[in-house]
């Protein structure tokens, strides 16, 4: 018999907050050019994983792909010098966050995030204060969907993880947290997301 949800964990990138890197290289001056070829070169690869398991610096990233891309070092550069803005809260996800506490769940955040950019950007985060608890994987050094990361919402929180639903904007790592047996939404935006938990009763 299935359990009763008690706990709603949340990732982080693009469920209450949007990953905008693109925007914010354009909002640096980057040409299209430019925007394109450090998405696919420097954003979305392998080192930027290794950022999210907190196993690479800024700094390194910096070293790196200037190395790599010496004709585009100016950029590389700036885009590291504060990449405050890499991010925006949702305009929802405060409001969103105070209507499933005040229904009496409790709430976490469960996300795949580099440290020093974490450092950055979490404090400004205006959902967090009503958060119960947080996971960031580059301060454990393991990602989602490693098996770990989730049972750490059990070892530091004492949550029953079959008393959670998990809501990622991934596939993969919804998967992982169904198979410790949480439940599981996948997002793809907000008025799909609010669909789904009025079925679970959460809102």
């Amino acid at each position: 018999m299935s359990k009763e949800i008690k706990n709603i964990v949340f990732d982080v990138g693009d469920v209450l907050v949007a990953f905008c890197y693109r925007k914010y290289m354009e909002g640096l001056g980057f040409s299209q050019e430019v925007v394109d070829f450090l998405s696919d070169n420097m954003v979305l690869t392998e080192f930027w994983h290794e950022l999210d398991l907190g196993v690479r610096t800024e700094a390194e990233a910096v070293s790196t792909f200037t190395q790599k891309f010496p004709q585009y070092k100016d950029e590389i550069i700036k885009f590291w010098e504060d990449p405050t803005e890499l991010v925006e809260e949702y305009p929802y996800a405060e409001d969103l966050i105070l209507k499933i506490k005040a229904k009496g769940y409790k709430v976490y955040i469960l996300s795949n995030y580099p440290i020093e950019t974490a450092e950055r950007h979490w404090p400004r985060f205006k959902f967090l204060p009503h958060t119960d608890g947080h996971i960031i994987s580059g301060y454990e050094k393991i990602t989602k969907p490693d098996p770990a990361i989730y049972k750490l919402l059990e070892t530091r929180f004492g949550v029953d993880l079959e008393e959670c639903l998990f809501i990622d904007d991934r596939e993969v790592n919804i998967r992982g947290a169904e198979e410790l047996g949480m439940k599981g939404l996948l997002f793809s935006d907000y008025d799909n997301l609010i669909l789904n938990l009025k079925g679970y009763g959460v809102v």
